[in-house]
């Protein structure tokens, strides 16, 4: 069977690459042909037009650092690995497949979210339109930002309802997506975990060689700033004898930082004595391999992230106050039931998947 998936896969992004691997790796592992379809943009929304200067405002930003050339560097080398290295390993080609899909997966990741500058814009392709496929369907979809308010507000829910309604089925993977599904279709979308957790790594992960104790910030440039912040990490740190690293991005209050292959990510994670991050896959690393973490929210990411941690039953995670940080990591996390539901989760994920886009689909 032929199978697309229409995601992130583009973006240089870890996060973005493990959940486009994971959801691969499951349809091959079902006996799917899956390639990746590459995302057609659409068209710049008033409220969110990129202006030509976009790009440059977002180097600028995150050189606003004590190295900017260390940090420069940095930016440079993983857009490099990611392009020359990890894209082509993911399967991403340039331009986009002939033919007609027998199913096409829309997923995972924000692919909803209309409320935030891209070079995609609001592209309607991301919601089904245009698609050669016997079938079209999402799973663990998001919408992050986006809610029912700002679609009426931008003037595109109904052309959003309308393609909805459209597609054979819909799966997103946290409450604000729900809602919104709902707001606009009348109906209830099955709500499904990210690839991450879905997928078990247990081939891919890749340890590192590391044999020192380490604390793992996992974040991205141009936050983890505030010197509130910084100070409560460090200090934690110290009093523990632990080394801080970072992954990929350069920040002067760390002791190492590396650029790893994806899949050594996940190693870095299960290797990691404590995590703090304030991204949602850094939230969703942790969880896999049952590491002691805590979780900044931003606003941003609030819907999404803080459904996650909702969902496992780790709410208290996040750091409603820094005095609270050292309490936090300290605090024994009970993996067993989270364990148990991951495990339960995966089998649903295989249902909704063997259900709408089966391999054999006589």
């Amino acid at each position: 069977m032929r199978t697309g998936i229409l995601s992130m896969q583009q973006i240089t992004n870890y996060g973005s690459f493990l959940q486009a691997y994971g959801l691969k790796s499951i349809l091959q592992n079902m006996g799917h042909d899956v390639e990746f379809i590459n995302i057609v943009p659409g068209r710049q929304l008033p409220q969110y037009r990129i202006s030509r200067l976009h790009k440059i405002k977002l180097l600028l930003n995150r050189l606003k650092v004590k190295h900017p050339l260390r940090q420069l560097r940095y930016t440079v080398n993983l857009h490099k690995r990611f392009n020359k290295e990890f894209k082509p390993e993911l399967g991403v080609r340039a331009g986009n497949s002939d033919g007609k899909f027998d199913c096409v997966v829309i997923g995972s990741d924000e692919v909803f979210n209309i409320a935030q500058k891209t070079w995609f814009g609001f592209s309607t392709q991301l919601f089904g339109e245009g698609l050669n496929a016997d079938r079209v369907i999402s799973y663990a979809g998001c919408f992050g930002a986006t809610t029912t308010e700002i679609l009426k507000e931008t003037g595109i829910d109904e052309e959003v309802s309308a393609l909805l309604k459209k597609m054979d089925a819909i799966s997103v993977r946290d409450e604000n997506s729900m809602k919104v599904v709902r707001d606009l279709t009348g109906s209830d979308p099955v709500l499904n975990v990210d690839p991450v957790i879905a997928y078990d790594f247990e081939k891919e992960i890749r340890l590192p060689e590391t044999t020192e104790d380490y604390l793992l910030v996992y974040t991205y440039p141009g936050r983890m700033r505030d010197q509130a912040e910084i100070k409560a990490i460090s200090s934690f740190a110290r009093e523990k004898g632990l080394k801080i690293l970072a992954i990929a991005n350069y920040f002067d209050w760390v002791d190492e930082v590396v650029t790893p292959h994806p899949f050594e990510v996940l190693g870095y994670f299960k290797k990691a004595r404590y995590v703090v991050t304030d991204t949602f896959h850094g939230a969703v690393m942790s969880i896999k391999y049952n590491r002691q973490f805590a979780v900044l929210v931003r606003q941003m990411n609030s819907n999404k992230l803080s459904f996650l941690l909702k969902q496992f039953g780790l709410s208290d995670r996040i750091v409603g106050s820094l005095s609270q940080l050292p309490v936090i990591l300290e605090t024994p996390i009970d993996f067993a039931p989270i364990n148990k539901l991951i495990e339960n989760e995966r089998q649903r994920t295989g249902r909704y998947l063997e259900l709408w886009c089966p391999a054999d689909p006589k």
